[in-house]
């Protein structure tokens, strides 16, 4: 019965390097949750934690895994590509993962598909 209730609760952490676009991302996020008092009580919506540094997002994501419900990254981030963040997610962590960018070639899609992205969404969003 949880699944009739999607998206309440969802917990969801976003990397990107550009601050703006974060912001954006958020709001979007929270503007297509639904919150409110249902039967089984009052239900939240979308929680969203943002870093504009990947390496910052995976320590967090090491030390509050349970924390999280998915993760939404951007694959050009300066500090740590988005593929190899990727392979710690997906494995390390054991949580779906979807991949952003503004280029759509077919190579670099399938490469996030292949190492696991559950998504490859193209910006913007």
């Amino acid at each position: 019965m949880a699944s009739a209730f999607f998206p309440f609760g969802l917990r969801v952490l976003a990397i990107d390097d550009d601050g703006a676009f974060l912001k954006i991302l958020e709001k979007m996020l929270k503007k297509c949750s639904y919150e409110g008092l249902t039967w089984l009580g009052w239900m939240q919506g979308i929680q969203v934690t943002t870093f504009c540094l990947a390496r910052d997002a995976l320590n967090t994501l090491w030390e509050r895994k349970d924390d999280f419900d998915i993760v939404i990254t951007d694959v050009d981030i300066h500090d740590l590509d988005g593929f190899q963040l990727l392979e710690h997610v997906r494995i390390e962590m054991n949580l779906p993962i979807s991949m952003m960018s503004i280029d759509g070639e077919v190579d670099r899609v399938m490469k996030g598909v292949q190492h696991g992205a559950c998504d490859y969404l193209l910006k913007p969003i």
